[in-house]
């Protein structure tokens, strides 16, 4: 069964409230973009205090920014996964050690142009390796054909190493059937759905549904 994330932007003019009553959602995935490393702003960092106070579930926060050095101090409290872009110019592994000395998980999200053998030195220090099959800055993209295979070479290679595969973008009722993902990170197929437990169940158990689709 994969984990379900909402991605949610941080920024106070985003509607929460289809947030209210929904089932079975495994991380709140916070997408945080300084108009610099995207051309969309989200900096309303106190949007994580609110979802960490109001929902008791684990925060990834996805760090569209040249320098995520920024923003550790400011939301640290709030977030259980602090994912980065492989593709900033900064010291990656000076990144991941201070977060790791400071007790936090890491993840490492990739953008749709680049590809799996550019990361293999950073899968033994992380824990997550985020696919982006949108490239990065709003939501309602379509998906990128290509992250499929990308997460099918991350499904092998985590054998060997100790991190899970996400991916964001695009996601949807019926690609989520060849993803062979942990986590599914989605905002409009989730947020807009006129039934949005459903569709979580049912990206739940998205893997189980490519299954039977094999056998029949």
């Amino acid at each position: 069964m994969k984990k379900i994330a909402v991605a949610v932007h941080a920024n106070l003019n985003f509607n929460l409230d289809p947030l209210e009553g929904l089932v079975g959602l495994d991380y709140i995935h916070i997408d945080v973009a300084d108009g610099k490393f995207t051309p969309v702003i989200n900096l309303d960092l106190d949007l994580f205090r609110i979802l960490k106070e109001r929902y008791d579930i684990p925060i990834i926060a996805h760090l569209m920014v040249n320098n995520p050095f920024d923003y550790i101090d400011k939301i640290i409290d709030y977030v259980h996964i602090f994912t980065f872009h492989y593709e900033i110019t900064g010291d990656k592994k000076a990144l991941i050690n201070e977060l790791k000395n400071r007790k936090k998980k890491v993840g490492l999200a990739i953008d749709p142009d680049t590809t799996i053998a550019e990361i293999i030195p950073y899968l033994d220090l992380v824990d997550l390796v985020l696919v982006m099959s949108v490239y990065p800055g709003g939501s309602g993209q379509k998906f990128i054909p290509h992250s499929i295979e990308k997460v099918n070479q991350l499904a092998i290679l985590k054998k060997k190493y100790a991190f899970i595969v996400d991916i964001d973008g695009g996601i949807n009722l019926i690609n989520a059937n060849q993803l062979n993902a942990d986590i599914l990170s989605s905002t409009s197929t989730i947020l807009n759905a006129k039934d949005p437990n459903r569709v979580i169940d049912l990206l739940k158990h998205s893997d189980l549904q490519n299954l039977n689709n094999k056998e029949d």
